[in-house]
């Protein structure tokens, strides 16, 4: 990876005081490898915060992590508890420099930025997995940016109208296209999802498919299978990029992969 390009945090060894109130909300935290997009199969400790503004579903398919979106599960950690626990997964594997900080939603943590801030103090490399949804400035060097596409709104009514309304946010996703190193990672269900594909990267004036990535729906070897032949025929027609889901493939849709 290259050196992070922007970031509101000047001075790198900025002493943090942790308080009662510095806490992030935690479902897991867990050493793997990245299973997705343009670090596939990179060696990387996860930090999944747990808590999302969006309600992904796909007919009967939710979310691939409901524990921290639809029921989402979890206890709040202090930044130092989440570092040291960091540094205690390091051992295990003296290799690992990059960390993901994913969800969930990570940016509805406030003290997101104290995390990161240490994090990068500490020489990990900082990648945030993020709907795009939301924007604000951290010192991270790549974002990989999830914006959901209309098959993803849930059935229920009292769910759908937030969840559509939330769901592409231009502004946010023009502010981290902008300033960070980036990919844009779509989950394709139907092939009714290329036309809304083309419309967003139409929108955001994005005519160049080395960022763009498309990623089957599913929760099961099966699903990705189907799906994954729909996004294949897709990439090939605009030059996009396919990738797997590895961790589902190896593992199954399990926490702490």
């Amino acid at each position: 990876m290259k050196p992070r390009i922007h970031g509101q945090t000047t001075n790198r060894m900025v002493q943090l005081t942790e308080s009662v109130e510095n806490r992030i909300n935690i479902s897991e935290i867990f050493l793997t490898i990245q299973g997705e997009g343009r670090y596939l199969g990179h060696p990387a400790i996860f930090i999944r915060t747990s808590g999302c503004n969006l309600r992904c579903r796909w007919g009967t398919t939710y979310c691939d992590t409901p524990h921290t979106s639809w029921s989402p599960e979890g206890k709040p950690f202090t930044i130092d508890k989440i570092v040291a626990r960091v540094h205690e997964l390091k051992t295990q594997s003296d290799f690992v420099r990059e960390v993901v900080i994913t969800g969930g939603e990570p940016l509805l943590q406030r003290h997101l930025q104290a995390l990161v801030t240490k994090l990068a103090n500490a020489q990990f490399l900082i990648t945030l997995e993020t709907n795009g949804t939301m924007a604000t400035p951290l010192d991270i060097d790549f974002v990989s940016l999830s914006p959901k596409l209309a098959t993803s709104v849930p059935d229920d009514p009292k769910l759908s109208a937030n969840h559509e309304s939330l769901r592409y946010n231009k502004d946010a996703l023009l502010f981290w296209i902008e300033n960070y190193r980036y990919q844009l990672k779509f989950v394709v269900d139907d092939e009714s999802d290329e036309n809304e594909i083309l419309e967003i990267l139409d929108d955001l004036k994005l005519a160049d498919p080395k960022n763009v990535y498309l990623m089957p729906q599913g929760i099961s070897t099966e699903q990705l299978k189907h799906n994954g032949k729909k996004c294949i025929a897709i990439c090939l027609k605009h030059g996009w990029i396919y990738t797997p889901r590895a961790h589902i493939d190896i593992f199954g849709n399990i926490p702490g992969t």
